[in-house]
């Protein structure tokens, strides 16, 4: 009796696997690739902090000022896309097209604000195929950009959908009762945290090793 009753209480544990399992393999497929992202910056990072190393006796530059305004535009974009998810839950989804849209503009905002600090970098005449860290810094931030540029495509295609669906009462029941689209919202949020958790770490990274 006592052995059934505890494989009763065992049969409603999962193990890891099966956890792994039930992973929706589109989000498995994002968890895996942002897996891939974090090992090539942290390769990359390795390399920059290597070449900052050999190159203590050469000209050294200050770090571009947009870079701290970049990062509090990043921070506030995250800020809002950690809502997202909660107004698609709650079927607010003029809340939600709000959330996707400060993202957005945010989100652009920082990508303005990385070009403008390329230019400041070239100005100080740190240029890619010149200063040893330089050449990282460029090539660490640009690919930080192209992969925001990855996430502003998305969140744009969302907030599109939500926008449609919000000028009328079928299209916005069907949207939000489609586990499609929360998985979809859900995903974004990840892939947004997980760049906002990225530059942080190179920022910091900058800022004392430079």
């Amino acid at each position: 009796m006592k052995s059934e009753n505890q494989n009763k209480i065992g049969a409603g544990k999962m193990s890891s696997f099966e956890k792994i399992e039930k992973v929706p393999p589109l989000k498995m497929l994002l968890y895996v690739s942002m897996a891939g992202m974090a090992m090539l910056f942290f390769m990359l990072t390795v390399m920059f902090l290597y070449k900052t190393g050999e190159s203590v006796s050469a000209t050294s530059f200050v770090l571009p000022k947009l870079f701290s305004v970049s990062t509090v535009l990043i921070l506030i974009s995250g800020f809002f896309m950690q809502q997202v998810p909660s107004f698609y839950l709650q079927d607010d989804l003029g809340q939600m097209k709000k959330g996707l849209m400060w993202s957005l503009v945010l989100g652009m905002a920082f990508a303005v604000a990385q070009i403008v600090a390329w230019y400041e970098m070239a100005s100080a005449r740190v240029f890619f195929d010149g200063h040893p860290a330089g050449t990282f810094l460029y090539l660490l931030s640009a690919l930080h950009l192209l992969h925001i540029a990855g996430g502003l495509a998305f969140a744009s295609y969302l907030y599109v959908k939500v926008n449609r669906a919000s000028t009328d009462p079928i299209r916005s029941l069907i949207f939000n009762r489609d586990p499609y689209r929360l998985m979809q919202v859900q995903m974004l949020r990840s892939y947004w945290q997980f760049l906002d958790v990225i530059w942080i770490a190179l920022f910091f990274i900058f800022l004392f090793a430079l």
